[in-house]
């Protein structure tokens, strides 16, 4: 006989310890109307944490001292206004993500700083730090606040009341495409190879260094005409480095016509199982999803707001004045422009990042 389905009250009445356990599986949009079930809920709520999968994006009002943030899981597609934020941050542009850590960087000082979104705090770094590349690496440890920069040449690392540079030019900087950091790895793309370095030990060692001819396609950039932005059509002919939730190493090629709203990605994944490694042209990411920016896939199946077999990118990757999101669906090789999420807003700068609302 099949039992009798629970009351409202019975779900009021629920022990503390599986209500926690229910909010943290629970998305963000999913956390915020649980907390309205009841009373009850409410209260368990404020000892859980959201488990947010999803990359949100921020977006800088120029001149303003707040931000505006766009949840893609979100279907009523509202921005969400922030509390005003640190005083220099009308005076700054963000550089890089990691997780709600931001590196920012002020525009009159040229001073670099570390900023959570969430908690508000902040950390000043060395001036040391304050030139390099605009495409930076930020890496930093929720819980001791150990930190690592990487610009161009130049590695910054602290840890406790210790702190190390290391000089890597001749291996990293020379014709740079991009950089991602992920699992104590950095992997920097140039025009001919894919430098792996290994950052889990006292200092970065590299371990890798993989030819990317035959899936690395050089073209050569000219100037677009008036009103298109030159930057803008810098995003359409560029190779990103992508690692996957598994690990797995992509190289994603991205092309549009001079003038055209039409784009054509190719993708290919790093062999290993070989002794020569070679690169292999895949047409499907299955479940996941490439958020381009952050060079990182995404689980896509089953999560609101994310389509799974699809590169999400916008004009960030290489011009702070865009906040157009567009969507590229593999399956039916076609581009979407996301709704508009301003509209009247004059913007400095957009960003992807993913919200951490847990400290581990």
């Amino acid at each position: 006989m099949a039992s009798p389905p629970l009351s409202l009250d019975c779900w009021s009445k629920l022990p503390l310890d599986l209500m926690q356990l229910i909010f943290e599986h629970l998305s963000f949009v999913d956390f915020e109307r649980a907390k309205s079930v009841c009373s009850s809920w409410l209260s368990g709520s404020r000892q859980s944490k959201p488990n947010n999968k999803i990359p949100w994006m921020i977006l800088f009002p120029e001149e303003k001292n707040y931000c505006l943030l766009f949840n893609p899981e979100d279907k009523e597609e509202k921005l969400y206004k922030t509390q005003h934020l640190d005083k220099h941050w009308a005076d700054s542009f963000c550089l890089a993500t990691c997780r709600s850590w931001l590196l920012m960087e002020t525009f009159h000082e040229v001073h670099l700083y570390i900023f959570n979104l969430l908690t508000l705090e902040r950390i000043d770094l060395p001036k040391s730090l304050s030139y390099g590349s605009d495409s930076p690496i930020l890496w930093i440890d929720e819980r001791s606040k150990d930190y690592l920069i990487i610009r161009n040449d130049l590695t910054y690392f602290k840890k406790g009341d210790n702190s190390w540079k290391k000089e890597i030019s001749v291996q990293l900087s020379d014709n740079q495409n991009g950089m991602v950091f992920k699992d104590h790895k950095l992997y920097g793309l140039t025009e001919d190879e894919l430098r792996i370095f290994d950052f889990s030990g006292e200092f970065p060692l590299q371990v890798s260094r993989v030819s990317v001819r035959g899936c690395v396609k050089l073209e050569k950039v000219s100037r677009m005409r008036w009103p298109e932005p030159w930057a803008f059509n810098q995003l359409r002919r560029r190779n990103n480095v992508v690692v996957t939730l598994r690990g797995d190493v992509l190289i994603v090629r991205s092309k549009s016509p001079n003038g055209s709203y039409s784009w054509n990605f190719r993708i290919f994944k790093m062999d290993s199982s070989n002794e020569k490694i070679k690169w292999e042209e895949i047409f499907s990411l299955g479940d996941e999803a490439i958020i381009l920016d952050l060079g990182i896939t995404v689980l896509a199946k089953d999560q609101e707001g994310v389509t799974s077999n699809s590169i999400y990118f916008n004009a960030q990757d290489t011009s702070q004045y865009f906040a157009d999101i567009f969507v590229f669906n593999l399956d039916t090789k076609k581009v979407e422009q996301l709704p508009q999420v301003v509209s009247s807003v004059l913007l400095s700068g957009a960003r992807w990042f993913l919200p951490n609302f847990k400290n581990d």
